[in-house]
C-alpha cells in the first residue's frame, strides 16, 4: 500500500491535499471508467454564457452516481473526518452521502466543449435540507491523463491566491466561507478533468439562515500575481 502524503495550507484559506487516498487505486480507475457509460439523463450540463462555467455534474441522489463511483465517495465519507484533520476548525461538520453539490463531476473538453470552473464562492444552503450550511468541500482527483491546467486555484478575493495541483488519487480539501474563491480557467483541449465530490455540511440556526447564500456567487476581476 502506498503511503498517504499530507500538505496543509492557511492561505488564502485553509486547505488540505491526501495523496494516494483510496487505498485501491484499481477502483478509482474503475469509477473514472464509469464516467463514460453513464447513462446521458442521470447529468446536469452547465454551459452557457450565464452559468460561469461550462462543466457537468451528476444529479441530486445516489441513484444517479455509478457503483464504482458510490464506493469511491463512501470511501470518501467513511474515513475522512474534516474535525479532526483541520484540528477542529469544526466540531459537528457531516458529510453528505447524497451528493448534493458533489458527486460525479466533468469538466469536458475533449471534443471541444471549453470545460472551465469560473472563480466563484458556492451557495451556502442545501437544496433539499434548508437548514444545512456548506462547511468544507472534499473533491478527489481521479483522472489519470491531465496536466497543469487541471489545478484548482484559490483566492481569498483580495490579493492571497494560490493554486492547489491536480493528481491522480489525491484528495483536495478546503475549507467552505464568503471568501473562498476558486475555480479554473479553460483546460487544455483533447482532456476531460474527472473529479468525484463530497460536501461537507452543519446544521444552521435560523438566524444565521437569514445571512446565508442560496446561490452560488461569481467573480471576473480576481487578479492572480
Amino acid at each position: 500500500m502506498t503511503e498517504k502524503k499530507i500538505n496543509k495550507i492557511d492561505s488564502p484559506f485553509p486547505s488540505i491535499s491526501i495523496d494516494n487516498f483510496i487505498p485501491n487505486e484499481s477502483l478509482v480507475r474503475a469509477a473514472a471508467a464509469s464516467f463514460e457509460t453513464s447513462p446521458e439523463h442521470n447529468w446536469i450540463k452547465y454551459g452557457d454564457h450565464s452559468s460561469g462555467q461550462v462543466q457537468y455534474c451528476t444529479k441530486y441522489g445516489r441513484q444517479y452516481a455509478t457503483p464504482p463511483a458510490l464506493l469511491v465517495m463512501d470511501y470518501i465519507a467513511t474515513y475522512f473526518d474534516p474535525n479532526m484533520a483541520f484540528d477542529k476548525l469544526t466540531n459537528a461538520a457531516f458529510p453528505d452521502v447524497e451528493h448534493y453539490g458533489g458527486g460525479m463531476m466533468l469538466t469536458p473538453n475533449s471534443s471541444g466543449e471549453g470545460g472551465h470552473l469560473g472563480m466563484h464562492v458556492d451557495a451556502d444552503v442545501h437544496g433539499a435540507h434548508i437548514n444545512w450550511k456548506r462547511e468544507y468541500s472534499a473533491v478527489l482527483c481521479i483522472s489519470e491523463k491531465y496536466d497543469s491546467s487541471f489545478d484548482l486555484l484559490l483566492h481569498d478575493g483580495k490579493k492571497c491566491h494560490t493554486r492547489i495541483p491536480y493528481k491522480f488519487n489525491r484528495l483536495n480539501i478546503f475549507k467552505c466561507s464568503s471568501n473562498s474563491w476558486h475555480g479554473l480557467p479553460e483546460i487544455t483541449k483533447g482532456f476531460d478533468r474527472k473529479t468525484l465530490g463530497v460536501m461537507y455540511w452543519s446544521e444552521m440556526s435560523g438566524e444565521d439562515r437569514k445571512t446565508a447564500r442560496v446561490k452560488a456567487k461569481f467573480r471576473h476581476d480576481l487578479e492572480f500575481k
